[in-house]
């Protein structure tokens, strides 16, 4: 997910995905991560980071999940 994969790897982690309901579920989630993130700061492929509002709401839900 950070870098390009080669052909050969893009085609076998497709045919690995289409194989395995877990891995494609969780591959699922993050491209929704990923959609959402670029959605709430206004933010595309090119744009590093998130603002830190976005990482200050980030950081307290992951708290709030975790029970610290």
């Amino acid at each position: 997910m950070d870098e390009r994969l080669r052909f050969a790897e893009r085609m076998a982690m497709q045919f690995h995905l289409a194989m395995c309901k877990n891995c494609a579920r969780f591959n699922s989630q993050l491209q929704e991560m990923r959609r959402l993130f670029r959605v709430e700061t206004n933010m595309d492929e090119t744009t590093p980071g998130l603002t830190p509002n976005a990482r200050q709401r980030i950081k307290t839900e992951l708290q709030k999940k975790l029970g610290s």
